[in-house]
Order: structure tokens, then sequence, then C-alpha cells
């Protein structure tokens, strides 16, 4: 029997050192196939004022799935000015079977790592293939993952980080050049930052658009993955308005909590119908898009993106780990 004292902990190195992006890419992108095919079973997350911030509770189950996950996560926008995480959280395996707890794992790792890998899976099936320069919005724990998921999906050559800390900014362009081995340079200018990239990772939690929709080049692509509630919005109404293809992870969660979609909707830019589910986007859409197509990927996240991540996670680790 599994108890609280024995529960095993799956810590951020071992989650990082169990799941090869590519494969987390994979896990998330048929994850989004099972939302449009209506296996996805999980409710709407419920958001609970904390302070300053939000604590979401996330229950997530898929039909036919080795188990289901809760998580418990805070989101804390003013945490950068305490020199802290904008996100903790955690989270637990169920065994679909029997429904014991098997694992209790490190959220913000996997909050972190699938929210990456679900930009990689769009910008998989929505930008050019031969982009070559990604622009990320934001220098938070969140934009490490966005890079290494673009990398494992498009041939990257050169990332910009554009950031309103110029400290934080240049520290972490500097230690992701050296971990990952590519040209990676902070970007004061973010206008030229936005009009030279291929792919633009929005990763705030802004209320405001984070860049001036005629920024955008011709056949560029927009993940925007921060804002997560009404009141945010990082993508300009006007750059939804542009887009050729405007994709969401879920159109009920996005009219429920993207506040650059609504916005957009409001405005008239952007039909509700216009939405397409990133699940039913099919494979070949990228080699025959159109060059000068401005597409954009706008995600809240959805707790099966964290049944995808566990089960993959918990089944790399050989099931229920020892502690």
């Amino acid at each position: 029997m599994t108890t609280p004292e024995s529960l095993p902990f799956l810590s951020a190195e071992r989650i990082r050192e169990a799941v090869p992006m590519p494969r987390l890419l994979d896990a998330v992108e048929a994850a989004y196939r099972d939302v449009v095919a209506g296996r996805d079973r999980s409710p709407l997350r419920s958001h609970v004022e904390l302070g300053d911030g939000s604590l979401l509770l996330m229950p997530g189950i898929r039909e036919g799935g080795d188990g289901a996950t809760v998580k418990l996560v805070t989101v804390m926008p003013n945490n950068a000015r305490r020199g802290l995480p904008t996100i903790h959280a955690l989270v637990v395996w169920f065994e679909s079977e029997t429904g014991r707890a098997l694992a209790l794992l490190d959220g913000a790792t996997v909050t972190a790592m699938r929210t990456g890998a679900a930009s990689g899976v769009g910008t998989r099936l929505l930008a050019r293939q031969d982009s070559e320069t990604l622009t990320v919005i934001g220098a938070g724990v969140q934009a490490e993952w966005q890079i290494r998921a673009v990398l494992a999906a498009r041939p990257i050559r050169r990332v910009l980080v554009v950031g309103r800390d110029a400290t934080r900014r240049d520290a972490f362009a500097s230690r992701m050049a050296d971990a990952l081995g590519i040209d990676v340079a902070a970007a004061a200018d973010a206008e030229r930052a936005v009009r030279d990239a291929d792919v633009i990772c929005c990763a705030t939690t802004s209320s405001t658009p984070v860049f001036d929709a005629e920024w955008l080049a011709p056949g560029a692509h927009v993940n925007g993955i921060g804002a997560f509630q009404l009141s945010m919005v990082e993508i300009p109404p006007e750059a939804l308005g542009r887009a050729s293809l405007v994709a969401v992870d879920s159109r009920d969660a996005a009219l429920a909590e993207a506040g650059d979609v609504v916005a957009a909707i409001e405005a008239g830019l952007v039909g509700v119908d216009a939405l397409v589910e990133i699940g039913s986007v099919e494979p070949s859409w990228a080699a025959n898009r159109p060059p000068d197509a401005i597409t954009i990927f706008k995600s809240v996240g959805l707790a099966i993106q964290d049944v995808a991540a566990a089960e993959l996670i918990v089944a790399s680790l050989g099931g229920a780990p020892s502690s």
C-alpha cells in the first residue's frame, strides 16, 4: 500500500534526465490529437485568487490512458522581483486501474517542459520548415524550455532573447548559449528581434501586448504561452487579424481564458469559427504552407498535457519508481 511517506518524489533533475524533448513533443502532440478526438475527459482548471497571484487546480485524465494527474500550481507574477520563480507546482500521478497514487512529481518542471513542448508542437505543425531564427520574449524559467522545444522542431541557428530586465536577460542568454552551444544573444531592440525572427515565442504574463503586429515578417510563426487569463494579452489582437491561421490548444479553453484571442474576437479581427484546434492540423501542413503566411498558436495550457508528460516520465523511470 502506498502511503504519503512512501510516495516517490520525482525531482526536477530526474525528470529532465528521463525525457528527451523530441519524445515529449510527440507525447504532447498525441494529447492534442486526443482533444480533437474527444478523448480528453479533463475539466477546465479552477482559479482561486492567492495574494497577488493565482492558485490553480488541474485534474487531468484521458480515455484509455495509463493514469490520471492532479496538479496544484501557483502563478505569482511578482515573484520575479523577489528573486523567485513565477510558478510553483506539484503533480500527483494516479494509476488508472487501481486509483493508487504512484508518484509525486516536481510540478514546476513538468509544467515548464510540457508548456515548452506545446510551443514545439505548434512550431512543428505550423512554422516554415527552414526557420532559423527564434526570438523569445521573456527570460524566466519558461523561456529555457521554449528554446529547447523549438530547437527540437526546427533547424534553429540563432536565438534572440528579449526581456525588460537587462541584467536578467543578458545572464539568461549567456547561460543558454553555454548550455546549447548555439548563438543565443540578448536583444535590447525588441522591434528588430521580432522583425528578424522566423519563430517568436511569448512567455510572459503581460496584460498588454509585448510586440507590435506590424513587426511580424511575412512567413513568421508566433507561439503565445504565457498569458492564461482574460486580463492577460501578450499577442496584439492585430497580429491575430494578420494571421492566415490561428490555432489554439482547445477552442473552449481559449474562449474561457485566452485574453489575446478574446480581445481579437471582440475587435472583429478573428471569428470564433476561424480558430483551429492544433490537434486537427495535419502533419503535412507545414511542408505545404504558403511561404508568406503568418501563423499563430495560442496555448493556455491543458491538464491533458500534464497527463501526457507525467505518463511519459513515470514510464521512462520504470513505472512506480523507488524513492
